[in-house]
Formats: C-alpha cells, structure tokens, sequence
C-alpha cells in the first residue's frame, strides 16, 4: 500500500422535483478532488446478515496498483464493512470547507432547503451556485444564461429536444436582484480558490440531468418503478462524471455519495446493470445505508451506450438517507433546485402567455398541478400538446 501524495474524487448526487407531476426531474451532481497521503489500497468482508447472505469472494486480482480489493486470504462476517478511507476523504473534505460552507458563510454548501423555500428568495440559492459555476468553469461564468447554463451543465445542446415552453426561453444570470452582481463575487472567488489551495481540494465539475414529462414516462414505461426511475437517471449522471473527470487520473478511485433511492436498501442489481462486467462488492445494506464497491472499466450512458474509463476505475458507492450534510451532495442539491426554479419559470412563463396574467404560477406538486392542469386544459387542446408531454403520470 502506497503513501504517494495522490487525488482521490468525491462525488455527490441528489435531486429535485422527484414528486411532482409537472415540470421536469432534476439530478445534479458535484464532483471533487482532495490531494491525500492516506493508503488507496482498502480491505472489506462482504456484509453478513440475517436478510443479506454473504456474498461469495470472486478470486483474488492481481492488480497493478493499489487497489479497494485488497482482501486478505481469511475473512469472517465480523470484519470491518465501512471503508475507512472512504469516510476519511469525505470527512476530510467536509472539515476544510467547514469555514466558508455554513447556511451564512462564504461559499454556502448545504442542502437546498436552507437556502430556499417558499418564504425566501432565490438569492441565497443562486449565490452558490453561481460561485460553483465560476469554479468549474469561469469562461461561462462572466456572460451566464439559463440556455448556456443547461449546455454547459447539463449538457444539452441546440439538438436536445426541449418542451415547447422553453422555445425562445431565456434568463440571464443572476436571476435575482438580491443576488447582487457577478463582480461583487470576484473577491469571494478570491478567497475560496486561497482555501481550496491551501488544503489541496479542488470543485472539478458540476453536472445535472433533466427528465421532461415525455421522457420521465417514457422510463417509467420501461422501467415500471419510480424508484428504479431515479436510480436509472442517477447512476448514469455518476458513469457520465466519472467518464469526464477519470482521464488522466492515475488509479483513480472515487467515493460517491447519493441519496437513498425511492426508499429502497437493495442496489446491486441496478449497478450491475449499469457497469456491465464490473467487479461488484457488497459492503453493507441497511435502512440507514447502502455501500458497494466496484473495480469498473466502462458504463453506461443515459442512452444505454457504453462509455468506457480512461482506465480502470476503484468505486465506492453509498446510498444514505438525509446526506446533505456532506458538501459534495449539497452541491448536487444546490444544482438541481436552482436548474429546478429556472426550468419551472419558463414553464409558468409559457402558460402565462397563453391563458392569461391571471394565471397562478405552479411548483407541480400534487393538488397544486391538478388545478394548474385544469386551468391551462382548453390553451393546451389548442396548442396540441399531448397529456405525455405535460404530466407525469408518477
């Protein structure tokens, strides 16, 4: 086991508007870099208990590298099942952006419901975004806009099939006045990248996917469960950031970190689908959380296709429930409700237009969307917008 000074990657998902049945499903995602002396090579028994058998030890690899299967020749059900290297990363990485990451601090990084809600403006929420947003990528960063947003972050391109309501659609940011101006946040900036300096940590990407009406039915059609429909939306979001930050990486390990999946325990299956031939590792299932680790060589893509790793990637992968705490899953958080917001104001925008002013805006949610769906029912029949284009039927 080595102790060269190498970058390990943490990654964070987690959603927004997984309950409603207007506007889209959002998952955003963050990925990180911390600079570590601590051993890659990671030893783990498979998990035994009473609802879980143990998992049958595959032959041992003979590896290159350090590895997260380095497993000894004697294992016993009662060996340690967390990865301590795992959670020193992400403690390690929580307490250094501890100073500025508070609900009121320079860089706020926690889960998207203290920052905004209903009684509160966009402000706070859009802050850290925006902040994220010059991080991972300063060139967009100076001339921000809803529509190069979504290019640059989520990834969709003048070809991506947009709803109607969002034709001709655009926001400059920052949205909110109380958000002040870009170059009032040029010092901040200053001061964070002195800190990430300083404890060797870096934001090396932000990410997020859209599920629009037609396509989130579409997965539910396919995949008949809503809980599989947001792991399916999940997981690839995790191959497709692992895809772009892994080149170059020596070894790279990464340690993701998302959000307890429609309240499931069980997510072997789903990863083994979604990196075909890799090798998958029970750690632990339980109702507080779920751990697995894979050594993988390739994924698969929103769209089923195959993306292959720059090389051999060492995963650890965890589903907890309430993980915000942890700052690359605050970010992902942050990320999708304010991708969430701007999506839904050119909803409310669109449906304004044509009905009326008096149309009340909606946030979709159950009782809320069926009145908006009642209010808007003779414009949509005009207009000749299929129900599966507009609702959700989950």
């Amino acid at each position: 086991m080595t102790t060269t000074r190498r970058k390990a990657f943490a990654i964070g998902t987690d959603e927004a508007g997984y309950g409603p049945n207007l506007g889209p499903l959002l998952v955003g995602a963050s990925c990180w870099t911390i600079e570590t002396d601590e051993p890659f090579g990671l030893e783990f028994a498979p998990v035994s208990t009473p609802e879980n058998k143990p998992v049958k030890r595959k032959k041992k690899r003979v590896a290159t590298g350090p590895t997260l299967f380095d497993l000894g020749d004697e294992q016993t059900p009662d060996q340690t099942t967390e990865s301590d290297f795992a959670s020193k990363l992400v403690d390690r990485l929580n307490a250094a952006l501890a100073p500025i990451s508070g609900r009121k601090g320079l860089f706020p990084l926690v889960d998207s419901k203290q920052l905004y809600g209903a009684s509160k403006s966009l402000a706070a929420l859009e802050r850290s975004f925006l902040l994220a947003v010059a991080l991972v990528a300063p060139d967009l960063w100076e001339n921000a806009t809803f529509r190069s947003i979504l290019k640059r972050v989520a990834h969709e391109s003048g070809e991506t099939a947009s709803p109607a309501w969002e034709e001709g659609f655009d926001l400059h940011a920052p949205v909110d006045p109380k958000t002040g101006v870009l170059n009032e946040l040029r010092d901040d900036l200053a001061d964070i990248r002195a800190l990430f300096n300083a404890e060797r940590i870096a934001l090396v990407d932000m990410a997020a996917r859209r599920a629009h009406p037609r396509e989130f039915n579409a997965l539910l059609d396919r995949l008949g469960l809503k809980s599989d429909l947001i792991g399916d939306v999940t997981t690839s979001l995790v191959v497709e950031m692992i895809a772009r930050t892994c080149r170059g990486a020596r070894d790279p390990v990464y340690v993701a970190l998302c959000d307890k999946l429609g309240g499931r325990d069980r997510y072997a299956p789903m990863l083994a689908k979604r990196f075909p031939g890799a090798d998958l590792r029970v750690v632990k299932e339980s109702r507080e959380t779920s751990v697995y680790r894979l050594l993988a060589t390739l994924g698969l893509d929103r769209d089923g296709a195959a993306t292959p790793f720059a090389s051999p990637v060492q995963l650890e992968i965890r589903f907890t429930a309430k993980g915000e705490s942890n700052a690359p899953t605050a970010l992902a958080s942050i990320c999708a409700k304010y991708l969430r917001e701007l999506s839904m104001d050119a909803f409310n925008a669109y449906w304004r237009r044509q009905v009326g002013e008096s149309l009340k805006p909606t946030a979709g949610y159950p009782v809320d969307a069926l009145r908006f769906r009642a209010d808007v029912q003779e414009a949509r029949e005009r207009l000749g917008i299929p129900d599966v284009a507009f609702w959700r039927d989950k």
